[in-house]
């Protein structure tokens, strides 16, 4: 059936759905941020916004002081300055940037784009305060007015970001140099593919940031799995969960109401919003920030450690028996069998 969930950016935290362009959007030089989730639909939990540009479009050199970012890599490529070390980021790689970190990036690619998550939040304001409103979803060709210094000092007034007014040595970064989970609060890159790899049934699941890169936080989480079954309808009580679908076809429901994600759709799952899913195409793939990140152990207890780089074509363990000992302990409550019996 139709979905009735809200299609714009709410102005309360609530489940939502917005498709792949939708949001708030705002234009600076050559590039568009797409604010998809803000302190007010994201609850004060975290924050996601889309950045798109041409080739050489830039961000100067700044700082989060008491905000972590999560950078997915979503089209072409980007130039990354982490902490004074250069990177090379493709389609998938991901980037961990701990409070008080130094970053900035470039776009290295003619049509570029990443997904920027910020826990808890406080950061999309700064792209109200840097662009102008824009009604189209991609980048213009020709340059609209950059950023000036005044910008900048707005930007640091009603968000959490300082610029340092350093001047990044572009073109040195190494496309190979991509280091691995430090297992502590550190700035890293993660190569698309790479990472603590569980495997659940079908379904892989890639742990890039834990608990002990975030300080309990949030833990950020790549999947992907085949054409499958539904998983049973649940919810959680502590827990917000977010979809972003990047390749494939998946079915969710949420609070009742059935909706189809393509690549680029978002939805958003705050903490007692009854879901499931299932994946609908032979390969899908789904990002997925989930805060707090208390809620790791439930990957651990259902899924097992899993060392190959692509999910099997005979299904793993799944070892709901261990779920179900442990519900009390994972903030996991099952409401029905499939959500496909409620039809």
């Amino acid at each position: 059936m139709m979905t009735q969930l809200q299609h714009t950016l709410p102005k309360e935290c609530k489940a939502y759905l917005l498709r792949r362009g939708d949001g708030e959007r705002y234009v600076f030089g050559r590039q568009v941020a797409t604010i998809i989730a803000d302190t007010a639909s994201g609850g004060g939990v975290f924050e996601l916004a889309t950045i798109a540009g041409g080739k050489g479009e830039e961000f100067p050199v700044h700082l989060h002081e008491n905000t972590y970012e999560s950078i997915l890599v979503l089209e072409g490529r980007i130039e990354l300055m982490l902490d004074g070390a250069y990177y090379m980021l493709a389609p998938g790689d991901y980037a961990h940037i701990p409070p008080g970190v130094k970053h900035a990036y470039r776009m290295a690619a003619h049509r570029s784009a990443f997904a920027s998550y910020t826990v808890p939040g406080r950061v999309s304001d700064m792209y109200r305060a840097l662009g102008e409103p824009y009604v189209y979803v991609e980048p213009p060709a020709e340059e609209h007015p950059t950023f000036g210094e005044e910008h900048l000092e707005r930007a640091s007034q009603a968000a959490d970001v300082a610029f340092t007014g350093e001047l990044p040595q572009w073109g040195s970064a190494n496309a190979g140099d991509h280091a691995h989970n430090p297992g502590l609060i550190a700035p890293y890159v993660i190569e698309n593919g790479e990472g603590e790899r569980l495997l659940t049934g079908d379904q892989l699941h890639r742990l890039v940031a834990a608990q002990a890169n975030t300080n309990g936080e949030y833990i950020f989480v790549l999947s992907d799995g085949p054409k499958g079954d539904p998983i049973v309808e649940h919810y959680h009580e502590h827990h917000t969960e977010t979809f972003f679908c990047l390749q494939g076809q998946m079915t969710m429901w949420a609070n009742g109401e059935e909706i189809v994600l393509f690549p680029g759709d978002f939805l958003h799952v705050p903490a007692g919003t009854v879901h499931a899913y299932r994946l609908d195409t032979h390969y899908t793939k789904v990002a997925g920030l989930l805060a707090s990140g208390l809620f790791e152990p439930f990957f651990r207890t259902l899924g097992e450690p899993y060392e190959p780089h692509a999910f099997p074509s005979v299904p793993g363990p799944l070892r709901m028996d261990r779920v179900m000992a442990n519900m009390k302990n994972l903030d996991l409550h099952v409401v029905a069998r499939s959500p496909l019996e409620r039809k």
